[in-house]
């Protein structure tokens, strides 16, 4: 077929570079249609439930909304974890399923448990919400908006300004504005006038919602009209709501204060110590990333020349497409300048302009090519697809030169009558090896693409797509559009200069193979030589992000907010006062009741290394009596160091992590260690006198409304009739029975005859510890202790925190897991293992059918391990810790190292040599061999120098693709070195081997037929 196809491009040479053509017009018109997006997107394998309960003890929420949703969700399949987290603001339940699984479906599934028991929840749940998230969900740009001014009451000018504005911009999906809010109408209760005239107060909450009402009435007909009837009661003023009649003679103006306010702020956020609102955008599925980024940004350009917004800062947070275009910029800039240093090492060993250009051609071709099927096949461009296109770069020419290579010498051997001949003997000579080699290094990604889903497979899909399309349409071309080309070429010769180290090369491989035995010897000690680099090159973690720092706070209890953002101050005020020193641009703090966090914003000159910086900040952070400021543990759940203990009793939990946390300090490399436990708060617990209750007439229920109703308050229908939309109205009592106990003590409950009766007369209030938070892991009770690892690698780590971990005593019933980062390393390590021994496996039977052979493909598999063992002295040498990048180098590696070994192999099997001549055939076809071999793995080297000299990074602050660049260098250019002698020297032996065992074979044969009867 493939002769066929050469065949075909120099008898229709109009039609096939008209086909090309096509393809490259298709590929250039793909460039600008391709989503552009940073992540492609992805259901993440994730199930929210939140349900908001405000003011419960996490103990009641536990029992009436947690247990009740985590025993139904059980029933779900494909369920890997299930965590949830009961506080004073409601229950939060987290399900992650494998990758792979229909995340749509079980979202569906989950909707319907959460139906099936939405009866048993308590009555007062407003909402269950249920959210599923995919790459795609991600805000695109994050805005933060700060003054000196207040903007608590800026919610219009923000959202008409700013908000609305962004919202009709051509594909943005969504604007969230968070930290103002809508003004809303409150009705403050005076509590002794209510109690004084004698109304219920459960009674007045009923009223106000029967007087705000819409409703359907029906339809009314006539002989020629149809008018739909439609009963309004709902407020239009804040008047008509003061008006409201309670009783002849009392209006709820009477007895309560009713006006637009602000809504009590319950968290907060600085930027660069002032007050800060943030702003969300989404971009719809599909849309241009940059273009998008690009329209929000000429926005924002326009409400900062906009004088309502003079002294408003609007400072951008996070903006996705300037990742993109980082990551775009510096891949951009690692191509070209790898593809000039490919150029012109082709130009050094061709010598011939024309030709290195016809080389080089298949490279902007079979990338035009690799877009244009990406389009149709529904891919986006993204940061993954483009590293996958960065690294097929030096790959591209492989072919390309194998194929000319092979065209040249089958020119200058005389054999051939003409060009046409000599092009096609020298495509057809090397045309199953080229086609083996691609197979090779594209069969690699078939276990990451169809294997075991986990995160990094699934991301690694992307940058396989973009290979492997790439390879198989330099084949293509290799096959095609370059004999096309090649025969138009005036002059087609090689430069004879390209073969002077041939000599050298032919003798040191002569001797190699007169000496078995001590070739043998130095192979095998190279090989064990990879124990030493091995144990000295340590796994490291990827996320190595030096762009941010994180800040945690540790309250040790529940404060105001005023209280949390005096915190903040003291910090911030120390951090600026250091700016210079700790090397941040700007800080970001949010802060709430229960929880501060503060981010600093690195610049890209750092004075000192991020883990000096983190220790300075450590050293001189000052003291705060409620808080213990340390750096967080970044990247989430699935990075640093996580443990979770699981048992009956959050106490017993607590008393453990108290006895582990100090221990763990202790250990080297472990930073910031705490555990997810805050101290708990003070609760006071209301009981009731029911008896005296009973004899007033009044329910328990009844009267513990009343006090939720006077602390809490309560949220009424909408108001629907104000000029901004709908806003809410809010039911409470004046703010001063909140202001101390014995003020609350005082709240009257009910009036019986002329006596009015306070909550002091009709309950006992006692104070007790109350926790924090409760935590399930399995729907078991759980606790997190965390921290951050810090130059030492997670192995060890790990080891360490075995010992301690089991030198404690464990209650029955109470038990460890590692997870976090060590969960995330040990899956993506056992997965890339796993994938890496089938990458093998299929290299090796595509060598064996190539071959027809079980024991020759032996010869070339012997490159890979050759290759690991250049790879572990690259990163020894050069210091470099190894990581799940550097796994992937290795993954890419495998398939590569293995293509020269093969067209050698190939060569070798053509001349169909007799065991007594198959030294010096060896020796002739690996001679003839050494110049495209030389030039293939320059040019990949050469493409890849520049990714590993710069510090690129994905989407411009990920992991380096260094560690990945290095271990493709190091890998091959130890195993070509290696492999211009292991490899026929391998085959020498297993054709000696495959020789002797078959005489022995062939006399077994002839004893047996001779001394044997003819039946047997």
């Amino acid at each position: 077929m493939t002769t066929n196809l050469t065949k075909l491009a120099l008898k229709r040479p109009v039609t096939i570079t008209m086909a090309f053509l096509a393809m490259l017009l298709m590929g250039l018109v793909s460039s600008r249609l391709l989503p552009l997006e940073m992540f492609p997107g992805l259901e993440i394998p994730q199930i929210m439930v939140e349900v908001p309960y405000q003011g419960a003890s996490p103990q009641e929420v536990e029992r009436g909304i947690t247990t009740v949703l985590e025993e139904s969700l059980a029933t779900l399949s494909d369920v890997k974890s299930m965590r949830s987290h009961s506080t004073e603001n409601g229950a939060f339940i987290e399900m992650r399923f494998d990758w792979g699984v229909p995340i749509a479906t079980k979202t569906v599934e989950a909707r319907e448990r959460l139906d099936s028991v939405r009866h048993l929840l308590p009555t007062d749940v407003e909402r269950v919400l249920l959210r599923q998230f995919s790459t795609a969900d991600m805000p695109i740009y994050t805005l933060r908006i700060s003054s000196k001014r207040d903007l608590s009451g800026a919610y219009d000018l923000l959202e008409s300004q700013l908000k609305r504005p962004l919202e009709r911009l051509p594909g943005v999906s969504q604007v969230t504005l968070y930290g103002v809010d809508k003004p809303r109408i409150e009705i403050r209760v005076d509590a002794d006038a209510l109690a004084t005239m004698g109304i219920n107060p459960d009674k007045l909450q009923q009223r106000l919602n029967q007087e705000n009402f819409t409703l359907s009435g029906g339809t009314l007909r006539s002989q020629q009209t149809l008018w739909q009837l439609s009963p309004k009661g709902e407020f239009r003023s804040v008047s008509e709501i003061e008006n409201l009649v309670l009783r002849p003679g009392l209006r709820l103006g009477d007895v309560a204060e009713i006006g637009y306010t602000q809504a009590e702020r319950i968290d907060g956020r600085h930027l660069n110590r002032a007050y800060a609102i943030g702003l969300d955008i989404f971009k719809e599925s599909g849309a241009n990333l940059v273009e998008v980024a690009d329209r929000v940004t000429k926005v924002i350009a326009q409400a900062n020349d906009n004088p309502q917004f003079q002294g408003i800062e609007l400072f951008s947070m996070d903006d996705q497409a300037q990742g993109v275009k980082s990551s775009l910029h510096d891949l951009l800039m690692a191509g070209l300048i790898g593809a000039g240093l490919s150029f012109g090492v082709l130009f050094l060993f061709l010598r011939n302009i024309p030709m290195t250009l016809i080389v080089v051609v298949s490279v902007p071709i079979s990338i035009a090519i690799t877009l244009a099927a990406m389009y149709l096949m529904n891919y986006s461009l993204n940061i993954l697809s483009m590293m996958g296109l960065l690294l097929a770069v030096g790959m591209l020419i492989d072919n390309s030169v194998v194929v000319t290579e092979s065209v040249l010498q089958a020119q200058e051997s005389g054999k051939y009558k003409g060009t046409r001949e000599a092009i096609l003997a020298g495509v057809n000579k090397v045309a199953l090896a080229v086609m083996a080699g691609t197979l090779t290094t594209i069969i690699v990604f078939l276990p990451n693409i169809f294997g075991t889903k986990v995160q990094l497979t699934m991301f690694l899909e992307h940058v396989a797509i973009a290979i492997c399309i790439s390879l198989l349409a330099s084949l293509l071309l290799a096959k095609t559009l370059l004999p096309l080309l090649l025969s138009r070429l005036k002059g087609l010769k090689s430069s004879p200069k390209g073969s002077s180290c041939h000599p050298r090369y032919r003798k040191w491989l002569t001797r190699c193979l007169e000496w078995p035995k001590t070739s043998g010897v130095i192979a095998l000690v190279l090989l064990a030589s990879t124990a030493l680099p091995i144990s000295q090159v340590k796994m490291a973690d990827d996320d190595d992000d030096n762009t941010r720092l994180y800040l945690r706070y540790h309250l040790q209890e529940r404060q105001p907010v005023a209280v949390t953002e005096a915190m903040v101050d003291r910090v911030e005020e120390y951090l600026f006062a250091n700016q210079a020193a700790l090397g941040f641009d700007s800080i970001y703090s949010y802060y709430a009741t229960d929880n501060a966090t503060t981010t600093l914003i690195m610049r890209e000159e750092l004075p000192a290394t991020i883990e000096a910086i983190k220790q300075t900040i450590r050293d001189n952070m000052p003291s705060l009596a409620n808080a213990e400021p340390e750096f967080g543990w970044g990247g989430g759940d699935d990075s640093g160091m996580r443990i979770t203990l699981t048992g009956r009793s959050t106490t017993v939990l607590m008393e453990l992590a108290e006895q582990l946390v100090p221990l763990m300090n202790r250990i080297e490399g472990l930073e910031d260690v705490r555990s997810d436990a805050g101290a708990g708060q003070q609760e006071l617990v209301v009981q009731f006198d029911r008896q005296l209750l009973s004899r007033l007439g009044l329910e328990v229920s009844d009267a513990a409304q009343t006090l939720a109703l006077a602390v809490r308050g309560q949220n009424l229908r909408s108001f629907r009739h104000d000029p901004s939309g709908e806003i809410q109205i809010f039911l409470a009592w004046e703010r001063q029975w909140r202001d101390s106990l014995q003020q609350l003590k005082q709240l009257p409950i009910v009036r019986d005859g002329e006596r009015v009766y306070t909550l002091e007369m009709l309950a006992s209030i006692a104070a007790q510890p109350q926790l924090q938070g409760i935590r399930h892991f399995n729907r078991q009770t759980a606790l997190t202790i965390g921290g951050n690892v810090e130059e030492r690698s997670m192995d060890e780590v790990r080891d360490d925190l075995t010992k301690v971990l089991d030198s404690i005593h464990w209650p029955p019933g109470y038990e460890y897991s590692f997870g976090g980062g060590f969960r995330q390393q040990q899956d993506s390590e056992q997965i890339m293992m796993i994938n890496m021994l089938l990458a093998i496996a299929m290299i090796y039977i595509v060598m064996a059918a190539l071959f027809e052979s079980l024991l020759l493909p032996t010869a070339v598999i012997t490159s890979i391990l050759f290759s690991i063992t250049g790879v572990y002295w690259t990163f020894m040498a050069l210091g470099q810790e190894m990581s799940i990048m550097g796994m992937i180098g290795i993954l890419i590696l495998m398939g590569v190292v293995v293509n020269n070994g093969i067209v050698l192999v190939d060569q070798i099997n053509q001349r169909e040599p007799d065991i007594d001549r198959l030294k010096l055939a060896i020796v002739d076809a690996a001679t003839s061999r050494l110049r495209p071999v030389l030039m293939t793995v320059a040019t990949t080297v050469l493409g890849l120098v520049p990714l590993a000299l710069n510090d690129t990074r994905l989407a411009g602050g990920g992991p380096s693709y260094t560690p990945m660049a290095l271990a493709i260098i190091g890998g091959l250019l130890f195993s070509t070195v290696t492999s211009l002698f292991l490899v026929p020297y391998c085959y020498l032996l297993l054709s000696r081997m495959r020789h002797f065992y078959a005489q022995r074979c062939a006399h077994i044969k002839q004893w047996s037929d001779a001394k044997l009867p003819n039946w047997m």
